[in-house]
């Protein structure tokens, strides 16, 4: 479960959008689902601010679990 529990219409407006946090595959994969079906809002819109927060959200967990980095 994403500690942001994503519905069908987005995340909740009670839940601050920074809290989003990735925690497994399966909240991996909704996150992108997610940013696919925000592509293309409005600037300055409460889709946007999500469509952003997740970006984030799945950039932190592309670096923590990027084979890549354990190459050292």
């Amino acid at each position: 479960m994403m500690r942001t529990d994503i519905e069908p219409e987005g995340i909740p407006t009670e839940t601050p959008l920074a809290a989003i946090k990735i925690e497994n595959v399966e909240d991996y994969e909704r996150a992108t689902i997610r940013v696919a079906d925000l592509s293309g809002h409005v600037e300055d819109s409460a889709e946007e601010r999500e469509l952003e927060a997740l970006v984030d959200a799945i950039m932190e967990w592309d670096k923590s679990h990027d084979d890549a980095t354990a190459w050292r």
